[in-house]
């Protein structure tokens, strides 16, 4: 059923979903293929007019209803649009006519809770899903991954540029043919950002440019990449495996970058319970979270700078059943995860029944600070609100860190931008 199928632009990802697709290969027959429809978006579309649905434990292709369903959230063609239509609802919401909504000019209808405070905005660019800053200036650079499949640069925070040329092809030329998943993450060490993509065969690679190096640019096989930080000389990436591993089983891998050939290793185990990958996301002290899933929840755990780096060192690797590797976050609506100052950004929602689009309803954000004999504990805040999506006129199609603050992907009647969310000061 897969061998026809290739899955361009940016996929809404549930971690239970792609991986469920990942194990599902691997342990052939162990389980049904899909419970209910949302088991069968891990499939993306199986072409034009048509959806999976869930029919006799078989993900099977349907026609799509004439009718169109309203998207409050991202959706799987969100990276594609020209931002012509903003993606909004044509119609209304609780009696309101989007086109006719008052619309703030930075966050459009969202609403931004007590404590934040919205700062600058600059255009997104068409095309762009996903979006990674080298923050050693002050003028950090950006890169972006559009949906052409390629790493682009998009200048320099907020001087952003459309580019026209691409840097470096995320999908191996070996696997240009091939069936593929693209991971929609897009991270950075510092020097270099990659990108991912998975196979229908489970395997999978990163494809890693170098920013000041171009020729030294490469890919690494990583099976079932799902989401990637980078720290300086290492990413950290929530796989099944990483090039130079054996086995295939859901860690958290690291693959060194301070010389070459890159090396890979165990960083962090998960609990005997979690079957499927999950988020990660660095805080500005340097706290990782590491994420896992387990049935339809999500899970983070946070981990201290000197408890990784220890592990990075050594070539150990880290338990996340320890008392120093607190659980911060527990939910079934998890859709994504980004570090914003000390602290962890939830993005919340749940996926559409009838598209299997991502709808974030709202995010949260969980302050994470270091403490005891050589910062190798975490205290773990209050979750505290950061935004609400009101309704369906605008979507917020992103989140990545920028040093202290956040910066929100919005999209509505007045098109695509950025917007740099910042902790309110006292």
């Amino acid at each position: 059923m897969m061998t026809d199928m290739k899955k361009a632009g940016f996929p809404d990802r549930a971690p239970w979903a792609l991986c469920a697709l990942l194990l599902g290969v691997l342990a052939t027959g162990c389980e049904p293929e899909c419970v209910d429809q949302f088991d069968c978006a891990r499939l993306g579309s199986p072409g034009v007019d048509k959806r999976y649905v869930c029919e006799s434990n078989q993900c099977v292709p349907r026609d799509i209803p004439s009718t169109p369903v309203p998207d409050g959230g991202t959706s799987a063609d969100a990276g594609t649009d020209a931002g012509t239509d903003a993606g909004t609802d044509a119609g209304t919401d609780a009696g309101i006519t989007c086109a006719s909504a008052p619309h703030d000019a930075k966050l459009g209808t969202l609403q931004l809770q007590a404590g934040f405070t919205a700062a600058e905005s600059a255009p997104l660019p068409a095309g762009i899903g996903a979006i990674a800053p080298l923050t050693r200036s002050a003028t950090p650079a950006l890169y972006g991954l559009n949906s052409d499949e390629s790493i682009y640069a998009l200048g320099t925070w907020p001087n952003i540029v459309a580019s026209t040329t691409p840097l470096y092809p995320i999908v191996a030329p070996a696997d240009q043919g091939a069936t593929r998943f693209l991971s929609g993450f897009l991270a950075s060490d510092g020097v270099r950002v990659t990108a991912g993509y998975t196979l229908a065969d489970v395997s999978g690679k990163l494809a890693i440019y170098d920013t000041s190096s171009p020729g030294a640019s490469t890919y690494v096989s990583s099976t079932g990449n799902y989401s990637v930080v980078g720290v300086e000389g290492a990413f950290l990436i929530n796989s099944l495996n990483i090039e130079g591993v054996s086995g295939s089983t859901p860690a958290i891998y690291a693959l060194k970058t301070g010389s070459t050939p890159f090396q890979g290793t165990t960083l962090a185990t998960f609990p005997a319970a979690a079957r499927f990958s999950g988020y990660n996301a660095l805080a500005s002290n340097g706290i990782a979270a590491f994420g896992y899933a387990e049935g339809y929840n999500n899970y983070l755990h946070a981990v201290a700078p000197a408890t990784y780096t220890a592990a990075l060192s050594a070539g150990t690797s880290v338990n996340l059943t320890g008392a120093d590797t607190p659980e911060f976050f527990k939910s079934d609506d998890v859709l994504g995860a980004s570090g914003f100052g000390a602290g962890v950004a939830i993005l919340r929602g749940f996926y559409d029944g009838e598209n299997y689009s991502a709808r974030p309803r709202s995010i949260v954000r969980v302050p994470l600070t270091l403490t005891g004999s050589g910062n190798t504990a975490v205290v773990v805040g209050t979750a505290e609100p950061v935004l609400d999506v009101a309704d369906s006129c605008t979507r917020v199609v992103l989140t990545a860190p920028l040093g202290e603050d956040l910066l929100l992907g919005v999209q509505d009647k007045n098109g695509r931008r950025l917007v740099r969310l910042q902790l309110r000061t006292q």
